[in-house]
Parts: structure tokens; C-alpha cells; sequence
């Protein structure tokens, strides 16, 4: 293994060259270079480690040292394709993809195969056989990568349907019935052949830009989830798919993002799992670069069903020859500003899901604003505006809580208002505004929070819960108590205690079997303390 230590002994060497070199002073050059070729397994951990989502790489068989510093998972760029494998028909070259695929497994590094079939890279032999050879060739293919990559996560079955159909598709059974007979005996050899586990994916371009070819791209993973043969949807995420490169003088186009966030929703909506396959932005210039990832990247990341992003050349000297500034780390593992800004955005909260109140009327003038939670917030930044574009806020302020209630309102009036979350690296983007019209009328909780020392109102357990939680409080002098319930307008639906408690802590036990699933707001009223929490029904 490489160390720090050898590595600047070497360079004193070099520098010193010609006091250096003579004699014994080649043979310890030699043995110096002997040991710090070796190969480097850095120590750092994926970036996206213990994250419900990986963050990936593509790469060559020269497998970069600085892999295992970034990435939790690899697709081979062209070792696994066809073409590079099968020269002529029976003989296999797999000493590329071994190499890759030892490595992810010894690593516990997720492996993708890409891919079985992609008219772009075959064989130069299979238009020369007939229509029944074809399909044999093909499911000895496919038999031959399933069986020798079993412990494989997930593989790319089919790659670039609508773009490139393979020359042999008849031999699969062509359009056949459904228009996609082809594609589905694909999936079907695959699911024959690999083993069992394995998250067979189609993969596609030019997708999200487009809400036609969106709609062609639904319809044909509906006819392979139908048919149990798809477990995960492939989107490709190249920058062109987005945008002309920023110095374009030509064919200059912009594509809308919100049509890209639209159609990001419209696949989530199938229930699997979507992968990011080859993402890149393809900038010369480090400000660029790092402008487009600000605006690109984000809409990715932040979208629940997006279960892994690949980077689609990572590293200046394993790229796409045709994109070839796409790299977020330079050959000596300097990393561009792109990189420097993703490893802190990446630990940032996601936006918060907003609750209620959502896009209804008659809201007391007094609201209780509610939201989900987001995972490693610390506190949440709460706007109230009078318009969507937050230009004239009313409320802006930060609390801890999930809920809030921001005061009093105007009545009869329309608001707007957002949430984002925040924690020590930073504040993650607003969640997506919604809308409420206020009535006259005042709600349940007619009060601020006040906090008293010695007065809590703790967390409920379990929660969610179903049906029945339990409710801790502590008082810090005998005091009446009164512990209700509220739904998520700040109406009053239960009242759980009304008495005088002593002084220390207290739990209740809370039966909510009567009442429907959903968000319910606790409300403790003790002395001059009003306190609240969340409660989640998961009947």
C-alpha cells in the first residue's frame, strides 16, 4: 500500500536527483518505485455512504485509485457490452469485466452490468446468422453473464430502446403483438438467466425533456412491470439531454426544468425504483461546470423515487472521448469546484414535504402550518408571502419543530408559504409552495408555544403509532392540566386529560382507534405553558 511517506520520500528523490543518482542511489530509487506502485485503497468512505441512495461512477477496467473514495457503486463503461466481449461466436474476453466486477464485489461495492442488449455494440458476427441462430446466440449471451456474475446488483437489459434497436430484435420476437415483443424476451431471458435478485433495467434517453416520449417510455415499463420482468427504470442524464454546452454558438436550446421535474414525477408514479444511469455535465469551465450542477443536480437528488445517480466519467482520464470534460476530478485527484460543492450538498436536508394546510379555504386566521420532518434537519426556515414568488413575505422565521403557528393572518385573504430544512452543512432548497384562503374565524389554538422552564411536553411513543401511544409530560409544580387533541386545522377533536397533576413527569396513554389515519397535533395546556407535538396515525 501506498503511503504519504513514500510518496514524499520519492519526491525529495526526484528533486535531488543529481546528488542522488549513482551507485546504490538507483538501486533505492528502484525499490522506492517497487513499493509506491502498488496499488492505493484510500481509506475515506463513499460519499454516499448509509444514504438510502448510492452515488456511482463508470469506468474502465483501469480502475481509478481514487474510486473507493467517492463511489458506492460501478457500471462498467464499455468491458461488459456485447461487442468488447464476444469477438467470435463462443470465444469470451471477460478479463475487463472480471476486473471490474472482483473489485465491486471485494469491496461491497454495487455492480451493475451494462449491458445485454444495445444495438450500438454487438458483435460483428450476428447479421451473418439466421434468425434462429440469432435468439440462440443471444440466450447463450445472456446466459453466459448471468452465470458468471451472480452476486451482481442490477443490470441493464436492454439499453436505448426507442434510439437503438438491435439488427437481430426479429429474432427475439420483434414487434410482434405488443410493439415491444422484443424487449420483453429480453427481460424474460433475463430473468431466466441471472440470478435471483438481481434488478433487471431498461435504460433510455432523451426522456425527461420530453413529455411525448416520457409517455412512450411509461408505457412500454408498464408492459414489463405487467408482466413481473422490470424491477428498476434506467434515465440517462447527459447534459445535451438538458442543455447546449454554455459556449454553444449554434443550435442553442434550453430544456424547461419544470417539465424535467414533471416527468421525474410521472415515472415515479409506476412504484420502482428510478436510477440515474450516466449523469455528466459536460463544461470545459470549472464556474460552469459548478453553475450547472447547482441547477441540474438538485432536481435529481431530491427526488424520493431516484434510488442511485452514476456518474458517467468521473475522472479526466477515463471519460466519454465525445464528452470529454465531463470529469469532476482531475488525472492527479484534484477535484473541481463541481465536486468540492456536491460532497457538502449531498449532506444537506431534504426539502420538507409540506402537510397543511394544502390548497383549501376557510383556514382560521390563526393557522397551524404542518410538514413532514426531513432527515438530518435541525430546524426549518418557515415562509408565509401574499404571493408565489415570496417577494412579499409575511412570516419568515426558523423553528425546530414540524409545526408552527405563525400567528395572526389577515382574513379572507390568499397566502403562500414553504419550508425548507437546515442543518450544519447547510440549508437544503424550499419545498414546492402550496396555498390557503383564510375565513374569519379563529382556531382551537388560540396560542404561541410558551416555553417555561421546567414545563415539557415530550415526544410521543411509539410514532407513528396504531392506535394506541403513549404521551409524557413534566410539570414542575402541581398544576391543572388539560392534554388535547387536535386535527391538523387546529380543531379540537379529543380531549385526553382535564385535572390537576403534581408536580413530575406524567405519561398518558392515548386509544385513537375511533379516529382515521393521519396527522394530529397534541396540545398541552398547564399553568401558563402551551406546548405541542405531532402525532402520526398509522392505522
Amino acid at each position: 500500500m501506498k503511503s504519504r511517506f513514500f510518496t514524499i520520500i520519492v519526491n525529495t528523490i526526484k528533486r535531488d536527483a543529481g546528488l542522488f543518482f549513482f551507485g546504490y542511489g538507483n538501486l533505492l530509487m528502484t525499490l522506492f518505485l517497487a513499493v509506491v506502485t502498488l496499488p492505493i485503497h484510500s481509506k475515506a468512505q463513499p460519499l454516499a455512504i448509509g444514504m438510502d441512495k448510492f452515488l456511482g461512477g463508470a469506468t474502465s477496467h483501469e480502475l481509478s485509485r481514487y474510486f473507493e473514495r467517492y463511489w458506492n457503486q460501478v457500471t462498467p463503461g464499455n468491458a461488459g457490452k456485447w461487442g468488447s466481449v464476444e469477438f467470435s461466436r463462443g470465444t469470451y474476453y471477460w478479463n475487463d469485466l472480471d476486473k471490474i466486477y472482483n473489485f465491486a464485489v471485494k469491496r461491497n461495492i454495487l455492480f451493475k452490468h451494462h449491458t445485454l442488449i444495445w444495438g450500438q455494440q454487438q458483435p460483428g458476427w450476428i447479421s451473418s446468422l439466421c434468425t434462429a441462430d440469432q435468439r440462440k446466440a443471444v440466450e447463450d449471451w445472456i446466459k453466459a453473464v448471468g452465470g458468471r456474475y451472480p452476486a451482481m446488483a442490477m443490470v441493464d437489459v436492454v439499453n436505448e430502446p426507442f434510439h437503438a434497436p438491435p439488427a437481430y430484435k426479429d429474432a427475439l420476437g420483434g414487434d410482434g403483438t405488443t410493439g415491444w415483443d422484443w424487449v420483453i424476451t429480453a427481460f424474460e431471458l433475463a430473468r431466466t438467466y441471472c440470478a435471483p435478485g438481481v434488478k433487471l433495467i431498461l435504460n433510455e434517453y432523451n426522456v425527461l425533456h420530453s413529455n411525448s416520449v416520457t409517455t412512450n417510455y411509461i408505457n412500454l415499463i408498464t408492459l414489463l412491470k405487467d408482466r413481473g420482468l422490470i424491477d428498476a427504470i434506467g434515465v440517462q442524464g447527459h447534459y445535451f439531454e438538458f442543455r447546449s454546452d454554455m459556449d454553444a454558438t449554434g443550435n442553442i436550446y434550453v430544456h424547461n426544468i419544470n417539465t424535467i421535474r414533471s416527468n421525474l414525477d410521472r415515472l415515479a408514479e409506476l412504484g420502482l425504483p428510478i436510477y440515474i444511469s450516466e449523469f455528466d455535465i459536460d463544461e470545459p469551465d470549472d464556474a460552469n461546470q459548478l453553475q450547472q450542477y447547482k441547477i441540474y443536480f438538485p432536481i435529481l437528488w431530491y427526488q424520493p423515487a431516484i434510488k442511485g445517480i452514476t456518474f458517467w466519467g468521473y475522472i479526466q482520464d477515463d471519460v466519454w472521448h465525445s464528452h470529454p470534460d465531463t470529469y469532476l476530478l482531475l488525472s492527479n485527484g484534484c477535484e473541481r469546484p463541481a465536486m468540492q460543492w456536491m460532497k457538502t450538498f449531498i449532506h444537506r436536508p431534504f426539502p420538507p414535504v409540506l402537510i397543511s394546510p394544502d390548497e383549501i379555504g376557510g383556514v382560521p386566521i390563526n393557522p397551524i402550518l404542518l410538514w413532514h420532518a426531513s432527515t438530518t434537519a435541525d430546524s426549518y426556515h418557515v415562509q408565509v408571502a401574499t404571493n408565489c414568488l415570496f417577494t412579499s413575505t409575511v412570516v419568515d422565521t426558523i423553528v425546530t419543530d414540524t409545526l408552527v403557528c405563525p400567528g395572526y393572518l389577515d382574513a379572507n385573504r390568499r397566502f403562500f408559504w414553504r419550508v425548507s430544512a437546515i442543518n450544519e452543512h447547510g440549508e437544503s432548497d424550499f419545498s414546492a409552495w402550496t396555498s390557503f384562503m383564510t375565513g374569519d374565524q379563529v382556531s382551537a389554538v388560540e396560542e404561541q408555544e410558551k416555553t417555561l422552564i421546567g414545563f415539557r411536553l415530550l415526544q410521543n411513543f411509539p410514532n407513528p403509532f396504531n392506535p394506541i401511544t403513549t404521551i409524557p409530560f413534566e410539570i414542575p409544580c402541581g398544576s391543572n392540566v388539560r392534554l388535547a387533541l387536535l386535527n391538523i386545522l387546529g380543531e379540537e377533536v379529543m380531549v385526553i386529560t382535564e385535572r390537576f397533576y403534581p408536580a413530575g413527569m406524567h405519561s398518558l396513554q392515548l386509544d385513537a382507534s375511533r379516529f382515521s389515519s393521519g396527522v394530529y397535533i397534541c396540545k398541552l395546556q398547564a399553568g401558563h405553558y402551551v406546548g405541542y407535538t405531532k402525532l402520526v396515525l398509522a392505522q
